[in-house]
Formats: C-alpha cells, structure tokens, sequence
C-alpha cells in the first residue's frame, strides 16, 4: 500500500516478540488507489514459517462511490485467500507444514549436522500430528501443496447463469504462483479487472490468471451454462518457459472452489427476487489511478528523460557457496546496508532480471511434453532444474512495466508492457519498470523475492528514498522509533499472534 516505510506503517524492521504488542497506524490518502491488499509477518528468517502457518489476511480499499460503476456495485464482492498445505514427504521441504514452522528449509541449517547457536534460535520444535478421519480432504498425495479458500477446502461458489460475480484472490502461499484457470467445458468466463489493487482500463478475459506470491487479482467470473464446474490450478508444462519446471513454486493442478451454476430465479416467484440486469454485464470501462501515479512510458513524440543516476539493475542471483545461496547483485540481504538512494519525485528506471552462476545452469531443462523419461531423469538431477521463477516486490509503491525481452512473456500470460504491478514473477530474461518515489515513500524500502524461503534466506535489497529539499531520509522516524520503544522497556523482534484476524500483529507487511 501507499504508506510510509517508516514508524507504525509498513515498516518492516521492528518485530514484536512473542507474548509482546505493536499497534501499526495507516494513515490512507484520499486518493489511495482502491483495491485489494494484504497483510502478513514479516520476520527476517522466518517469513516462510509464518505463511506456511496461514498467518495473512486481507485488506480493501474500497472504491470511492462517485468512480465506482454501476455493473461492479451490483455484483457480489468476495475475498478469495488462497493458502496452501503439504503434510509429510513434501516433494519440496519449504513446503513442508512441519519442517517450514521448524524452520528446518534453512539452507544453512542443512549444511551442518550441528547447527551453531544462532542457528538453533530460529528453529521453533513442533509436535505436529497428521490425524486421518473422514474428512473429504484428498490427502492420498501428501507430497504436494493441498489449496485451500479462506481457510476452506474446495468450499462451493453459488451463481447464476449469466451472473458475473468479483472474487478477490490473494496468493497467500509461501513459496508457490497460482495460475488459475476454469474446467474444461464449463461455459464460465474470467475477466480480469485489476491486479495487485491497481484496475485495468476496461475488463480483460483471460483462459489463464497467474498470480505470484503476494499478488492479487480482481476477476469477474461469469458462467454461461447450468451445472457443476470448478475453478482449478492449473501447472501446466506449456508454461515452464514462463514459469519453471512443474511443482517448482507452482501451485499444482486441483479443483480449489466448486461452481455451482443454477438457472436465473423466476420473476414471477413472489418469494423470489429477479436478478438485476446490471448483475449481467461487466463496466465498459474501469476506475482510473490517481494522478500521481502518472503514466511513465510517454508517448513516441514525448518519452520521458530518466537521469542515468536514476537508473539501477536489480538481479535476483543463485549461486554455490557452501549449498545453494539467494541473494540480489550476487550479495544476501545485510540490513545494515542500503544498496541504492533515490529522491522523490524524479522518475526510476530499473531492470529486473534473474541470473543463475551455478555450473549447471549452461544446460537447458524446460523440457516439453514429448520428452523422454530418460531426459526428465536426468533434468531432475540437474542442479539447474531447480531454476525458478522470482516474484519481485517493492514495498510502499506500484510500479509500471515499461519493456521486456522477448522471451519473458511473448504471449502475454503473465502481464504486458503498461500494466501496473507490485508483485512481479521473473523466470527468464528481464522486465524494465518505471515508478515515481513520493513523499510519503521517504525511508528505507525493503525490495525482495516474494518466495517465502528465498527472501528468508538473503535475497533481498533496502533501498532508501529521501527528500533532498527537506534532507530528510527517514532517519528521524527510525530514531524516534528506537527512543520509544527504549522508553517503553520493548525489544524489537519475533512475532506473538496467531490469528489472521487481528491488525495489532507481528512484523506485518502491508501493501
């Protein structure tokens, strides 16, 4: 979200110890863009723990009346928290329920029959215990990620024909992107109408929506015939070039919400109500962002001047040191640190890309259908079979995708040069994007991988925003901060709550 990166905002630097209390205050502009958001702990080292343990919840900004058409009024509005469990023999240890509470995904931890001392403080011992019962919960393949909707599994989604209903998904899954899709033949369309809180200019329909970690779509889901269909994941092996290998942070394939699709009620019912014709038809055009999220690419007469000293290359980095390490411009996150300086409003070009050092990474494993058994054998063993896709976020700010290379999305399934994201999946080649730092953003902002266990283990970056007629960087709020809290006799860190419900919570990110 549009909020400050320091103080009780979306500062992710204090932790809340357990047993301990943090009140976060977020002061939201009047012309906030309205849209779907989220919260969730954000402990450096065990931002995996948390998720795997369905610590998230949702937040709206909801629309201003005056820009919110008639067609999105009148439909049924639900939030859509999509989290995932994996029991036991996970295909994926930082997927493991057990294992990622344990903190057990620890690369380092891993390396070493004798964890050192820091170490072992953050290893949280569980006593989880798997309990087989009737429950129609398909558990025969515990190896993968199990979805489940607002804490439900598979729950039933009521509609008429014909009526369009808005469902806010929110990728709530540690480690893993959710691409979404309806049953074959189920006659039921999905118009996306915004993305990560930010609306598109009109409705666009869409056969697949993928959503990285922390992302969020808005989609108007309509269905055309009477019947049970379902909204699935689907990890299909047509998007290892976009995406990386099957069950490789890909949520796998399964039924997630049951459609239930009934024929419209009978007008002429004195106990029953006719469906609104504006239930039946999606806005010709959408809200507008406000104005200071200005449009960044220009047009063929007019392109904007960026300075070179605004200009920054940011690469997520995989490399051998001691196992398999994660960072960004080949270095982990120090916290000590800030990597890059920006002044507000002057326009930011960067370049995010994803670079793979390993030995193995020469080879190529995106292998299609028609491959042999032989050929996936030996992809599985390949250290570089384990690239991967990396979701980007910036906290504090959207941002708009100015290029790409080709071979990123050639097709568009994942996004398209103009869109506006703050969660932004990068499997291969790169994305140029452009945003404007404001006031509000003066600070230290934390930019990062949003798989879970990624970020845990160092690959993310701070970067700093300062005001250079004020000569404020932020500073002034982190030392005020730290008076309070040495005034109050409050230590900084670790996260005490244990519900989805509450605001009053851990180390939250708020976007």
């Amino acid at each position: 979200m549009h909020v400050p990166p320091v103080g009780d905002a979306d500062n992710v630097m204090p932790n809340v110890e357990p047993g301990g209390q943090r009140r976060y205050t977020y002061e939201i502009r009047p012309d906030h863009p309205a849209g779907t958001f989220w919260y969730h702990p954000h402990t450096h080292g065990n931002v995996n723990s948390q998720l795997n343990g369905m610590m998230a919840g949702a937040l709206i900004v909801v629309d201003r009346p005056a820009d919110f058409p008639a067609e999105l009024a009148a439909m049924d509005d639900l939030i859509m928290i999509l989290q995932a469990v994996c029991v036991e023999n996970c295909f994926n240890m930082y997927d493991d329920l057990e294992e990622a509470i344990e903190n057990k995904y620890s690369h380092s931890r891993r390396l070493s029959d004798t964890p050192d001392e820091d170490e072992e403080e953050h290893i949280w011992p569980t006593d989880l215990e798997i309990v087989e019962d009737d429950a129609d919960i398909p558990l025969n393949d515990t190896s993968l990620p199990t979805v489940f909707v607002n804490g439900q599994y598979l729950p039933t989604l009521d509609l008429a024909v014909g009526e369009y209903k808005r469902l806010r998904f929110i990728n709530a899954i540690a480690n893993n992107v959710a691409e979404l899709v309806t049953s074959r033949g189920s006659g039921c369309m999905l118009e996306v109408l915004a993305m990560d809180g930010i609306y598109f200019t009109k409705p666009k329909a869409k056969e697949v929506i993928v959503i990285p970690p922390g992302g969020r779509a808005d989609v108007a889901i309509m269905c055309a015939e009477i019947g049970e269909f379902y909204l699935e994941t689907d990890s299909a092996s047509s998007r290892n070039k976009l995406l990386g290998l099957v069950n490789q942070h890909r949520v796998p394939s399964q039924p997630i919400v049951k459609l239930k699709v009934t024929k419209v009620e009978d007008p002429d019912d004195e106990d029953e109500s006719e469906i609104s014709a504006e239930f039946m038809r999606l806005p010709s055009s959408l809200p507008k962002r406000p104005a200071y999220m200005e449009d960044t690419l220009g047009t063929p007469q007019s392109r904007p001047i960026i300075e070179e000293s605004n200009k920054y290359d940011f690469e997520f980095s995989v490399w051998m040191d001691k196992g398999i390490t994660y960072g960004v411009n080949h270095e982990k996150l120090d916290i000590a640190s800030i990597n890059y300086s920006m002044p507000v409003n002057e326009m930011q070009q960067w370049e995010i890309s994803v670079k793979d050092y390993r030995k193995a990474a020469i080879w190529d494993c995106d292998l299609e259908d028609d491959s042999t058994s032989v050929e996936r054998r030996l992809a599985k063993k390949s250290s570089n079979c384990r690239t991967m896709s990396h979701p980007f976020h910036m906290h504090s700010t959207h941002f708009q995708i100015s290029d790409m290379d080709d071979i990123t999305d050639p097709d568009g399934i994942m996004f398209d040069v103009g869109e506006w994201r703050d969660t932004l999946p990068i499997f291969r080649g790169g994305v140029q994007i452009r945003f404007t730092p404001r006031e509000y953003m003066v600070g230290n902002i934390f930019a990062h991988c949003h798989i879970a266990s990624h970020v845990d283990a160092g690959m993310a970056q701070l970067v700093n925003v300062y005001d250079s007629d004020t000569r404020s960087n932020g500073d002034e709020a982190s030392e005020e901060e730290d008076s309070a809290s040495d005034e109050d006799g409050d230590e900084d860190e670790s996260d005490s709550s244990d519900t989805e419900d509450t605001k009053e919570v851990q180390n939250v990110e708020k976007r």
